[in-house]
């Protein structure tokens, strides 16, 4: 078993792949014939992108096996890629390592919850210094996280959870968004992101929220809309979602107080330089 600062790349348990079966479609036939098929379109499009088996994967599991599906998939990210040059190429951990060990904005949970999600607290409040960190410096370190959490085969099948914390949010913080950053971010989410994302959550949103969500709301396709929860301080509308004993304290849980977070996530971000450039030199020929 992996530590709780490492990622998880071990093989799918059976349990994993009848998941995977039931949601995904995968079986070990379709998966070879839908690598085959989009190694194949690949090399006919003009895309660049590596084809070895767990870089196709990244891409077909998403999309449920159907090679077309994930071929438009990688699309989409050499789009996005190209649309966000100035901010993402060539975009390694080391450009966006103060992001995670001096601010700790962004905290991935060591446990999964109970559907074996990965579960991630974006910090949009008073731990964000809006005068030492961007909306673009966010962005570029979430995207990084993407990054990884690609790797994981368990994450692949099983998906991904946002929470968003609102909490000791100011005028500041509204003033630091844009219009532009977030339709950025729901780009990224719905169209250019590899990750099954399974559920986001607002929590200890504040009164003034309502001019963020004004950003955001004209982009949310009507996908993602469903998978989207608005919980205030109501930590009892969380917990139907996700069980007291999946969560920290923080937010109702029985499990104990975070008592880590990006600093002691970031070097593992470190370990992953090779496949991060890899990952960089995606898109066009």
């Amino acid at each position: 078993m992996p530590g709780p600062f490492e990622i998880d790349r071990s093989s799918p348990s059976a349990e994993l792949l009848e998941v995977a079966k039931q949601e995904l479609r995968e079986t070990p036939e379709v998966r070879a014939t839908a690598i085959e098929e989009l190694r194949k379109l690949l090399k006919a499009s003009d895309l660049n992108f590596p084809d070895d088996e767990e870089f196709l994967l990244i891409y077909l599991r998403p999309t449920k096996f159907y090679p077309e599906s994930a071929l438009k998939l990688m699309r989409n990210v050499a789009e996005f890629n190209k649309t966000y040059k100035d901010l993402l190429h060539n975009l390694m951990p080391a450009d966006v390592k103060p992001v995670f060990v001096d601010h700790g904005l962004i905290n991935i949970f060591t446990h999964r919850d109970q559907k074996g999600r990965r579960l991630m607290v974006v910090h949009m409040g008073e731990k964000w210094n809006t005068k030492e960190v961007t909306e673009d410096q966010i962005f570029r370190a979430l995207y990084t996280i993407q990054k990884l959490a690609v790797l994981e085969p368990a994450t692949q099948i099983n998906g991904a959870v946002v929470i968003y914390d609102f909490k000791g949010m100011g005028m500041g913080h509204v003033k630091a968004m844009s219009t532009g950053g977030a339709k950025r971010l729901l780009t990224f989410i719905q169209e250019a992101c590899p990750l099954r994302m399974k559920a986001v959550h607002f929590v200890n949103e504040p009164m003034i929220f309502n001019m963020v969500w004004s950003l955001f709301k004209p982009f949310v396709k009507e996908k993602l809309n469903k998978r989207m929860f608005f919980h205030g301080e109501k930590m009892a509308k969380l917990h139907e979602h996700i069980p007291k004993e999946y969560l920290p304290a923080n937010y109702g849980g029985t499990l104990p107080t975070l008592d880590y977070g990006g600093k002691e996530w970031y070097p593992v971000a470190e370990q992953y330089n090779d496949f991060i450039t890899k990952w960089n030199s995606c898109g066009f020929k």
